[in-house]
C-alpha cells in the first residue's frame, strides 16, 4: 500500500511538505504543491486518503460541478431543477453538497483529480460536460466516485444518469409522422454533446423505420441557443420550403425558432408544425403552447446524487441509469 513516505520520496520533498499540501495548508510553495500533487496522482495516493477519511467519517461532502457554467442559460430553468434534485437527495442521505463551477480554462489549469483533492471532495456529480472538455477523459480513469448528467461515461468509478434520448427523439418524430408529416427537419444542439448525438440517432431511426429517407442537409445545429435558433430559422426555411414539421432538440431553441417564424408570417402549426424537447416551464406559456418531450430534471439531479452515494457506500447495482420520458401534446403540431 502506498504511504505518505512514498509520495514524499517520489516528489523529493519532506513528509511534512506532503502532509501540508494534501491538507490544504497555505505555507507551501506552488512549486512544491505541483510536485506533491503530481507524485500523489502517479502513485494513486488520493483514493487511499479518501477511503481513510470515509472510514472515520471525516468527509461526507459531494460536489456538484457545473462545467461551462458561463454558457448556461438560466431562462430554461434546467440547472435550477437539477440543483433542486441534488439537494433533495443530499438531505435524504445526510450528505453535504457544495457547488463549484469550472470553465474550460479552469479545467485546463487544474486537473479534475487535483481540484477534487484540494477541496476534500468524496464524490462528484458533474453537469454540462462536453466530450471535448479536459475533465471528460480524466473521469473515465478516475478513482473518485463520479456520476455525469447527460453524457455517456464508462469507467470503474464513473456512472451516468441520462434520459433515453434516442428513444425520446425517435418517439417525438414518430409522433409527427403519426400526424401525417413526411417532410420533417431537425434543429439539433451541437455535436460535442452526447444528447445531441443520441437525439440525431433517434430522429434518423424514426424516419428510416417509417420508410422515409434521412437527409443530413435537413439537420442544422443551433448550439442549444434561443438566439442562434432565431437567426437560423429564416435561411433554414428558405432552403427547405418542403418541410411541414421540424423536430427541435431543445425547447429554448424551439422558442427562438418560433419567434422568427412569427416575424416571417409562418404560422405555427398551420404552416409548420414544431416539436420541442425538455418541457421547460416556458413551453406551456408560448403562443401557441409548445408540444414537446418531457424530461424530469429534478429526478435527474436526485438520481445522479443517489448514484454517487451508492458508490461511496458500496451498494450493489449498476451506476448507469436511463430515465424515462413523456410526450407532451399541446398546440404546435397539426394533423397534416
Amino acid at each position: 500500500m502506498v504511504s505518505i513516505k512514498d509520495v514524499a520520496k517520489r516528489a523529493n520533498v519532506s513528509i511534512s511538505a506532503v502532509s501540508k499540501t494534501l491538507n490544504g495548508y497555505a505555507d507551501v510553495s506552488e512549486a512544491t504543491k505541483r510536485k506533491v500533487m503530481q507524485a500523489a496522482q502517479e502513485l494513486n495516493y488520493f483514493p487511499n486518503m479518501l477511503a481513510k477519511n470515509l472510514k472515520h467519517k471525516v468527509t461526507k461532502t459531494i460536489a456538484l460541478i457545473i462545467s461551462n457554467f458561463e454558457q448556461s442559460n438560466v431562462k430554461d430553468g434546467v440547472l435550477f431543477q437539477t440543483i433542486r434534485g441534488v439537494y433533495a437527495a443530499a438531505q435524504r442521505y445526510q450528505y453535504e453538497v457544495v457547488i463549484y463551477t469550472r470553465s474550460l480554462s479552469e479545467q485546463q489549469d487544474k486537473s479534475y483529480w487535483q481540484f477534487c483533492q484540494e477541496n476534500k471532495i468524496a464524490g462528484v456529480v458533474i453537469s454540462g460536460l462536453r466530450t471535448t472538455d479536459p475533465y471528460f477523459e480524466e473521469l473515465v480513469n478516475s478513482e473518485l466516485p463520479c456520476v455525469v448528467v447527460d453524457a455517456d461515461i464508462v469507467g470503474p468509478h464513473a456512472g451516468s444518469v441520462i434520459t433515453d434520448n434516442v428513444g425520446a427523439a425517435r418517439q417525438a418524430v414518430e409522433y409527427l409522422i403519426g400526424k401525417g408529416h413526411r417532410e420533417i427537419g431537425m434543429v439539433n444542439g451541437h455535436s460535442f454533446a452526447a444528447v445531441s448525438v443520441h437525439r440525431l440517432q433517434g430522429y434518423r431511426e424514426a424516419l428510416e423505420a417509417n420508410g422515409l429517407s434521412f437527409d443530413p442537409g435537413r439537420v442544422i445545429e443551433a448550439d442549444f441557443s434561443e438566439e442562434v435558433a432565431y437567426e437560423a430559422a429564416e435561411p433554414y426555411l428558405r432552403e427547405h420550403p418542403e418541410l411541414t414539421a421540424v423536430f427541435i432538440s431543445s425547447d429554448l431553441m424551439a422558442i427562438g425558432f418560433m419567434s422568427r417564424c412569427r416575424e416571417l408570417n409562418v404560422r405555427i402549426p398551420e404552416d409548420l408544425s414544431i416539436m420541442g424537447f425538455d418541457d421547460i416551464v416556458l413551453s406551456s406559456y408560448t403562443t401557441p403552447k409548445l408540444s414537446t418531450v418531457r424530461q424530469d430534471f429534478t429526478k435527474i439531479g436526485y438520481t445522479a446524487f443517489e448514484q454517487v452515494v451508492n458508490m461511496l457506500e458500496h451498494r450493489p447495482g449498476g451506476y448507469h441509469k436511463i430515465l424515462p420520458f413523456e410526450i407532451v401534446d399541446r398546440e404546435t403540431v397539426k394533423v397534416q
